[in-house]
């Protein structure tokens, strides 16, 4: 039986799932090579507990995977680096969202028009039309696509509406593994501050970029709280 929110079988929706989990599928594609991407492979990486098949459904919308599961040849697009990920995943974007960016420009989406268009031409109900424009939101957000000023991608909102400070440096050349002073938080010095070791697991080798930069951007606040408490 079809669930109650579940696209009608043919008919093409935008996704319309759980942001979070969407972009985690999205990166799943990014950091390893699956031979078929279905809800029993995002079960095992316990992505979108529940939502798997939303996932599946916006990897398809994207053109990442066919309706078979399996990944396509922009999939690869998304393992690239640098300026040409953000170009490949800008297009990847542009091309699946076409008839959105041909009614509502970027430098014009707002967060009300993004959900109108969703309404009156995609056909969807409050509910997944919100979670849809959320969705649109965060992945411009992840290809640094600039839409209208009004339109705050959830990660933005959690952070007080600010952008994410810049992330802690890393261990000095001369003391391996000990942070610098440029690391800790103000007022702390090596005499108060025990060393920060920062070894490299396989986890953290197998993180992509943007992973590692929020881990360290986590890392960062942390410091700063410390600091704050004394």
């Amino acid at each position: 039986m079809r669930r109650r929110d579940q696209p009608v079988p043919g008919k093409s929706v935008p996704p319309y799932g759980p942001a979070k989990g969407m972009i985690e599928g999205l990166r799943l594609l990014q950091r390893s090579n699956p031979a078929k991407v279905d809800e029993a492979l995002l079960r095992a990486y316990g992505i979108a507990p529940h939502n798997e098949y939303k996932v599946v459904g916006a990897l398809r919308y994207l053109d990442l995977i066919d309706e078979h599961g399996v990944p396509t040849g922009k999939s690869r697009l998304l393992k690239t680096r640098g300026a040409a990920f953000k170009l490949h995943l800008q297009d990847i974007i542009r091309a699946a969202y076409r008839d959105l960016f041909a009614s509502v420009p970027a430098a014009e989406a707002t967060r009300e028009r993004i959900y109108n268009y969703f309404v009156a031409e995609e056909g969807l109900a409050g509910e997944m039309a919100t979670k849809a424009t959320r969705f649109f939101a965060e992945v411009c957000r992840l290809a640094e696509i600039s839409l209208g000023t009004a339109v705050k991608s959830p990660a933005l909102k959690e952070e007080g509406k600010k952008k994410p400070s810049s992330p802690p440096t890393l261990a000095t050349p001369e003391q391996p593994g000990v942070a610098s002073p440029s690391t800790m938080p103000a007022g702390r010095t090596r005499e108060n501050t025990l060393p920060f070791l920062f070894a490299i697991t396989p986890e953290l080798a197998a993180m992509s970029e943007e992973e590692l930069y929020q881990l360290l951007v986590k890392l960062n606040r942390v410091f700063r709280r410390i600091a704050a408490e004394e």
